[in-house]
């Protein structure tokens, strides 16, 4: 007998200036095999003359790789590593934070004061145990580094941002088998994905509502998909294009303790996180001061 999927419709939570929907962990749901959190930042559009006044949000992470993807808009990155890069459409930061690291990400000044809009998602992604001690590790990807590829029947696209679709590979690493797609369907259009064996699997919609095997997922929800044998059927009801973002993996073979920015396999592993940061283990980010 097949269960019913999980719809999640997430809490409001403030991150730094922005409202974000925290649609995991949830209480329906604490993970989608890798995937720990998820963040949908509501889209914001600034008027043109204002004033960019950044909001300091530096703040350390160990044991999770973040994959922050820009819808729309600009996202500037900060890090105790020495970098500092800006991605807009499109584009995504990947930080893996390994042993451990201070990072910082915001609106750019460009978007702020030219009146553009920001529309973004963020994810957390476990990295496995024997992995949690490796060097931090830090991408910038633009929108043309990701492998899209047309649909059939001029359904629209799809992108591959993590894992891999087919022989189309994401140029980030993933070390917890994680996969994303973000898939961009026309006008009444559908497309059918196969399902993931026994890898978990949920869809995210953050803007015009997608059918997913035939059950209607609203903006800023996400379907938790129960019944990992069946593939996944999206369709686009509207007269506009509308975007699905389909996530999952494997779920993680070891324990997974989550406290605040750190993700780690005891209780006693995070006690230790803590302390590496209190003691100035994961450095400082020096071009917070020159931006």
């Amino acid at each position: 007998m097949k269960k019913p999927n999980t719809s999640i419709e997430g809490e409001n939570v403030k991150i730094g200036d922005l409202l974000v929907n925290r649609l995991l962990p949830a209480e329906a749901a604490s993970n989608v095999g890798p995937f720990l959190l998820l963040d949908h930042g509501y889209p914001v559009t600034y008027k043109p003359g204002t004033p960019f006044i950044p909001a300091p949000n530096a703040h350390p992470h160990r044991g999770l790789a973040a994959f922050t993807y820009v819808i729309d808009g600009e996202v500037e990155h900060f890090d105790s590593l020495g970098n500092h890069e800006t991605v807009s459409t499109g584009g995504a930061h990947w930080l893996s934070a390994g042993n451990g690291v201070m990072h910082d990400e915001r609106v750019t000044a460009n978007v702020v004061q030219s009146g553009g809009t920001l529309h973004a998602i963020q994810f957390w992604i476990n990295i496995p145990a024997a992995h949690k001690n490796d060097l931090p590790q830090y991408k910038a990807l633009n929108a043309g580094a990701f492998p899209s590829i047309p649909l059939p029947n001029h359904a629209g696209m799809i992108c591959v941002l993590l894992g891999n679709c087919g022989a189309n590979e994401s140029p980030v690493e993933s070390l917890s088998g994680a996969f994303l797609y973000r898939v961009t369907l026309n006008a009444k259009s559908a497309f059918r994905i196969p399902a993931a064996g026994e890898a978990k699997s949920a869809v995210f919609v953050p803007d015009d509502p997608i059918a997913v095997n035939g059950e209607l997922v609203e903006k800023s929800q996400l379907l938790v998909l129960e019944n990992g044998d069946e593939e996944i059927t999206l369709r686009n009801p509207g007269i506009t294009s509308a975007d699905a973002f389909v996530l999952g993996g494997p779920d993680p073979t070891e324990p997974i303790v989550v406290r605040g920015p750190f993700v780690m396999n005891s209780s006693e592993e995070i006690a230790g996180a803590y302390r590496d940061f209190f003691a100035g283990k994961y450095g400082m980010i020096t071009q917070l001061q020159k931006a």
